[in-house]
């Protein structure tokens, strides 16, 4: 059981609301990449990974219609209720982003918040293979993935994160291996009540790390036309530490 997606679920969007409120700024950037990239009109997005559906209101909100998977259902729970609260209509469905089971069904499917990571080598093909199979001919696939391509530690990194009547206080820990292009991550989260008792969990992951021209290959095998941009720009810079894959069918 991964606790960040299951019991800590209710959490997920005050742990990562710096990042949640970049998300424009990328939703932004990828619809230049539907306008410019995909070979027809995007009206119909899969979102994979969506978690508790930060892109993927989103992308609703712009009118697009939009369908989220993810593997864990204590994550789509709260985008369910995040959704009906903003009075959008969007499928969710419970599922394997490596056993999707759509034939030519979408214009563009999306992978946010590096989620790619999660898959190695054998299984990010499985992932190109059933992207593929959902999309519709020249239709496009985004994904976000940084590059932690650097030796050594760092933490412990802590701050702090508040709710309406509790303090989550995050310690993260990375660990990088560049030869067998690993980043271990350990995250503690514990949570402050207001009487002051304390509750806490232990996050730990391994995580895949590719460099843009080895994702660049990988996908090569899988649809007409890769591309790798740069964060939030049309090219690549030395100094960029997140980058985009773009590969249309």
């Amino acid at each position: 059981m991964h606790e960040l997606y299951t019991v800590l679920a209710e959490y997920y969007d005050v742990i990562y609301r710096k990042r949640a409120e970049r998300v424009k700024d990328e939703i932004d950037f990828v619809e230049g990449i539907f306008k410019t990239d995909a070979k027809r009109d995007v009206k119909r997005i899969l979102d994979l990974a969506c978690g508790t559906g930060i892109p993927t209101l989103e992308l609703a909100k712009r009118g697009y219609e939009v369908v989220g998977v993810d593997l864990h259902e204590e994550m789509l729970e709260v985008a369910k209720r995040k959704a009906e609260k903003e009075g959008l209509t969007i499928e969710f469905i419970q599922g394997d982003a490596l056993e999707i089971n759509f034939e030519e069904e979408f214009d563009a499917v999306t992978m946010f918040f590096s989620s790619i990571m999660y898959f190695d080598e054998e299984d990010i093909k499985k992932l190109f293979s059933s992207v593929i199979k959902a999309l519709k001919p020249g239709g496009v696939f985004v994904a976000d993935f940084p590059c932690w391509f650097y030796g050594g530690s760092d933490g412990p990194i802590v701050w702090d994160e508040n709710t309406d009547e509790e303090r989550l206080v995050i310690t993260d820990w990375r660990t990088v291996e560049p030869a067998f292009q690993r980043l271990h991550f350990k995250r503690l989260v514990q949570i402050v009540k207001p009487d002051g008792s304390v509750r806490a969990f232990m996050v730990d992951d391994e995580l895949n790390i590719y460099i843009p021209r080895e994702m660049r290959l990988l996908a090569d095998e899988f649809f007409n036309e890769v591309k790798i941009y740069g964060h939030l720009k049309r090219r690549l810079d030395p100094k960029d530490r997140r980058y985009w894959l773009v590969a249309v069918k």
